[in-house]
C-alpha cells in the first residue's frame, strides 16, 4: 500500500513554511508540523548526512512506512508534516547505515508518531 499522490507536498514554498516552524526533536529525527492548511506529508534525507543512496533510500522507506501505518495518517486530521534527518549516520562505520541504527531510527519515529 503506497501513499496517496494527494498527500504528497511538493509546493517549494508550503514546504519552506513548514520548515520555519519549530520541529520535535529526537536523536536523528525532526519533525515539522504546520496544523493550519490541509494534509501533506514531505521528506527530506540530505546527501551531507547519509552519504550513500541505498542508506537514504532506506530511510525514506522507513519514514513513509512509519507515517502510513500511525492513526495520524489514518486520521481526517489537517495537517502539514515534514520529516527530517537531523544527524549523520555511520559516523563510525565508514558512512554507512548499520542495524542498529536503523532500529535507533525506527523506534524513533514511531514515537514521534505515538506522541501526537
Amino acid at each position: 500500500m503506497s501513499l496517496p499522490r494527494s498527500t504528497r507536498l511538493s509546493d517549494a514554498g508550503v514546504i519552506r513554511q513548514v520548515l520555519a516552524q519549530r520541529p520535535q526533536t529526537t536523536k536523528y529525527i525532526a519533525a515539522h508540523s504546520l496544523n493550519e492548511k490541509g494534509l501533506g506529508f514531505a521528506l527530506t534525507v540530505p546527501k551531507r548526512l547519509a552519504k550513500r543512496a541505498v542508506d537514504r533510500n532506506r530511510i525514506k522507506r522507513l519514514m513513509r512506512e512509519i507515517y502510513r501505518t500511525s492513526p495520524m495518517a489514518g486520521a481526517n486530521q489537517e495537517q502539514l508534516l515534514v520529516l527530517r534527518l537531523r544527524k549523520k549516520i555511520g559516523d563510525r562505520t565508514k558512512n554507512r547505515l548499520r542495524e542498529a541504527e536503523r532500529l535507533e531510527i525506527r523506534a524513533e519515529l514511531q514515537s514521534l508518531f505515538l506522541k501526537k
